[in-house]
């Protein structure tokens, strides 16, 4: 048997093995799919030993999936807990089309009642002000509320309240969650938004937090996440030397080293990550688009002699551009932005290296295509932009109104916390003309926007179709406002002064 073939066998060896080891959980830690309240597909994480045991349940944030908090349910199990984690609606295999805020919170509603009482809710970005709304309207009465990467308003009667984030969130800094005083933050010194759901830091204090609100005493904390890692990327490593082996016993694939390269690579990147770390599911439209261009970019810095490993310095560039765009100017396009860089930079270094192998295997070539294929692949994998049926156009008419009706409005506004404006609002209406002009100086709402009057007190957004009411007492005067958008709790602002 030639070398090349003990290589290859090798190389298969460790790809089975590592694929084994990314699929490992906490010993005696049983992990079902299953359906709630009718539609809702969740992970049920089971623990070891005989019951009663408590509750806790898990919500991921936008474009997230049950997978996603696949380390905060493995660790809640492994400490005693039966835990769920959804698919909210729109997201993951849950069969129910519209993102709805609302819709959302009516179905952690529902699966609390089913499976509750929920001692321990975790909600992470987007799920966890959704969580918070629940709590508000009463649906869902955890013992315990911790927040990853969010900051949800309870309302009365609250549960103890415990912040989670990465010293690098991108969405909510440390000093604005550190503004909250009826809550615990904890802070973690290296992760960012994305990382808040895997960050060791934050699982362990979770659970220990867990623990204490049902008396329990915390186990040691698990350890199965790391063979996980070891196991994803040993596979991916085997997969790329199995790749280039084949080259070498079969000569007719050598003209397909970066194909057989990048495929391979990708391949064990998908079979290692799903259903442990994320729902790994194929976007083949933004991918085809994104491999070519990838592939187009890389051809043309070939062209212009500019070393691969550019690609890097212009992601860390852009994604320090995001950064002081978004610190300068809050808006959704800058955090967007920098999202997109932050989640584009580390597919850019494997494919990179990626590609320098494929390269000292074959040409410059054959490493541009590899490269292209994980680069453009890799991202969407992970991605999973929610589904969402065609909006309902609402129709609004605008009327004219008397200068004094308008002017009646006219002033300066605040809005208290809640979960659309989670940090509260200050506000300024004006007139201009025929109309009023809304200026905002909350976080992603940092522009003007003109709204218009459909009756004497109804006025709304042409950008969004937002609602804006105003609400007047027995003398005509303007005491306060309901901000409205469909879909969305309602929010109230109180005037502060006339002018």
């Amino acid at each position: 048997m030639s070398k090349n073939w003990i290589i290859a066998g090798a190389a298969a060896v460790c790809l089975g093995v590592g694929i084994v080891l990314s699929h490992r959980v906490e010993p005696g830690i049983r992990v079902l799919k299953v359906t709630l309240a009718d539609d809702t597909p969740a992970l049920k994480f089971l623990p070891a030993g005989p019951g009663p045991h408590p509750v806790a349940l898990l919500a991921h944030g936008y474009a997230g999936s049950k997978e996603t908090l696949f380390r905060y349910g493995e660790a809640l199990a492994a400490a005693g807990f039966v835990c769920y984690s959804v698919d909210l609606p729109g997201h993951g295999a849950s069969p129910q089309t519209p993102t709805n805020y609302m819709n959302a919170v009516h179905t952690l509603e529902a699966v609390a009642r089913e499976v509750g009482p929920v001692d321990v809710f975790a909600g992470q970005s987007m799920g966890g002000f959704k969580g918070g709304e629940a709590v508000r309207e009463g649906g869902m009465k955890p013992g315990l509320f911790i927040a990853i990467g969010s900051m949800p308003v309870l309302g009365d009667h609250a549960p103890p309240l415990l912040l989670l984030a990465g010293r690098f969130e991108e969405a909510l800094p440390p000093a604005l969650l550190q503004t909250r005083t009826d809550a615990r933050v904890v802070i973690s010194p290296w992760s960012d938004h994305m990382l808040e759901g895997f960050d060791p830091v934050l699982v362990n204090t979770a659970v220990d937090a867990a623990c204490a609100a049902v008396r329990k005493t915390p186990p040691a904390h698990p350890t199965a996440w790391r063979w996980r890692l070891l196991g994803a990327v040993l596979a991916m490593l085997a997969a790329g030397k199995l790749a280039s082996c084949l080259t070498d016993l079969f000569p007719q694939l050598a003209g397909f080293c970066g194909l057989l390269i990048g495929v391979f690579v990708t391949a064990a990147f998908m079979l290692t990550l799903n259903g442990r770390w994320l729902d790994v599911t194929p976007h083949l439209r933004l991918q085809g688009i994104a491999v070519p261009v990838t592939f187009l970019l890389a051809i043309i810095a070939g062209r212009l002699r500019v070393p691969r490993w550019s690609f890097a310095v212009l992601g860390v560039l852009a994604m320090v551009i995001g950064a002081c765009w978004y610190k300068a100017s809050p808006s959704w396009a800058g955090f967007v932005f920098l999202v997109c860089t932050l989640l584009l930079m580390p597919a850019l270094i494997a494919g990179i290296v990626i590609g320098w192998f494929a390269a000292r295997r074959g040409s410059r070539l054959q490493g541009d295509i590899a490269m292209a294929i994980f680069v453009g692949c890799a991202p969407f994998q992970c991605l999973q932009p929610p589904r969402a049926a065609p909006p309902v156009p609402t129709p609004h008419i605008a009327i004219k109104l008397d200068a004094k009706l308008l002017d009646a409005c006219v002033g300066e506004y605040e809005i208290a916390p809640d979960n659309v404006f989670y940090a509260g609002a200050k506000l300024t209406i004006r007139r201009n003309g025929d109309h009023l002009v809304w200026q905002t100086l909350g976080i992603f709402l940092s522009r003007a926007f003109d709204l218009y009057p459909e009756s004497e007190t109804n006025f709304f957004l042409k950008i969004n179709g937002a609602q804006v009411t105003f609400i007047k007492n027995d003398k005509g005067e303007v005491m306060a406002i309901i901000h409205h958008v469909a879909g969305l709790p309602e929010s109230e602002g109180k005037k502060l002064k006339n002018e």
